[in-house]
């Protein structure tokens, strides 16, 4: 008999197959015995299915911020599959004796296949100094994702791009601000030609990094067997937010402009492990966004705030992909609504308490994981 685990995997396989829905009727039969299973889960009031986090609500979330419908479905066969029940069954067929402990499978796969891997290495794009205009001597085809010529790169284009300003409190880049100070003293200016002002000190410049929006950890499919299946899993799960992601950062994509902004350390901090998130505004300009931040006692800047994206005069270095932002803003929310993100940063504090505590509650297993999966380096911060 295979195990669990295995079932899963086949679960998430999502090799290049037919629609999971013949027809119309097939998909609202599948939504509706969908809301109904949940329905009855939640008021069964089985405490496996509320800690440590709000599992029930993790499936309907997922199913609700997918961004298409082929990524809907895609959920629903996961769902059902992994729980083992027919998408063409009866509600009142239905036996939820099973159904707990195979939930309870299901998400914990997903936390550990995608959630947590991706708390784990967001916010942590290393800060190379910005390249020069010479060409790497290798194609970029060639360079490893996350490689120090292709983030330098990445860092000089966003902080073009970006006019060396945060794109949420358009703070200036300090290090530049300097540089133009010692070159041009108070008649120095940015990227507008505006003379920078100094009678506040330095409230108007701080230190910028350039983060990615999706983790350049995503696409890193060298290395060991763990690491590629721990990948490809990862990959597998993004389907289920948007069917197709996943090639706008293949290659050397991801570390490309389109996949990227210009942030404050704190900002970086904040939108890299998915408490702050950025949504598109209906019936503005292009690029315009309303930023909330899900630690609004804590954030930066007054939240929400609402901030139309830097683009390059000549166009030349695209902006950040709309797609991508929207994936970024459904896994936020996902992981905020269902209590999963507070218990991804409870495990990833355990970093900082290796020594296994007198309950045994370190989740030394779990981030053992994280280490052989390459999403974690081991190393304590």
């Amino acid at each position: 008999m295979a195990s669990p685990l295995h079932h899963l995997v086949d679960v998430f396989d999502f090799s290049p197959q037919a629609p999971v829905f013949t027809d119309d009727i097939a998909r609202q039969h599948a939504e509706t015995l969908f809301a109904e299973v949940l329905r009855r889960l939640e008021a069964s009031q089985n405490d496996i299915l509320t800690k440590p986090f709000q599992r029930v609500e993790m499936v309907r979330l997922i199913h609700r911020f997918a961004l298409t419908q082929t990524s809907k479905d895609r959920t629903l066969r996961s769902f059902f599959s992994s729980i083992m029940v027919d998408m063409a069954a009866d509600p009142d067929e239905v036996d939820l004796d099973s159904l707990p402990l195979n939930v309870v499978a299901f998400t914990d796969y997903l936390i550990a296949n995608f959630f947590l891997p991706l708390k784990a290495s967001s916010g942590k794009t290393p800060q190379p100094t910005p390249a020069s205009l010479s060409v790497p001597s290798l194609p970029p085809d060639h360079i490893l994702p996350g490689s120090s010529h292709r983030l330098a790169t990445l860092r000089r284009d966003c902080l073009l791009r970006d006019r060396h300003r945060c794109v949420v409190t358009r703070k200036f880049d300090r290090a530049e601000a300097i540089a133009r100070y010692e070159a041009d003293g108070y008649d120095a200016t940015d990227d507008e030609g505006q003379r920078f002002d100094f009678s506040t000190g330095q409230l108007n410049f701080e230190h910028v990094e350039v983060a990615h929006i999706l983790p350049d950890s995503l696409m890193s499919l060298d290395g060991d067997a763990e690491i590629v299946r721990s990948r490809k899993a990862a990959l597998a799960i993004l389907d289920m937010f948007d069917v197709g992601v996943r090639h706008l950062i293949e290659g050397p994509s991801i570390d490309r402009p389109t996949n990227a902004l210009t942030l404050t350390g704190n900002c970086h901090k904040e939108f890299g492990t998915f408490q702050m998130y950025f949504e598109a505004v209906a019936d503005a300009p292009p690029h315009t966004y309303c930023i909330q931040s899900l630690l609004p006692f804590f954030s930066q800047v007054p939240q929400p705030v609402t901030r139309t994206l830097f683009i390059s005069e000549d166009r030349t270095i695209d902006a950040p992909l709309p797609r991508l932002l929207a994936v970024h803003s459904a896994v936020a929310k996902v992981l905020h609504m269902s209590a999963a993100g507070a218990y991804c940063d409870a495990v990833l504090r355990d970093t900082s308490e290796l020594l296994v505590r007198a309950d045994g509650s370190t989740n030394l297993g779990t981030l053992a994981a994280l280490r052989l999966g390459g999403w974690w380096n081991g190393i304590v911060v």
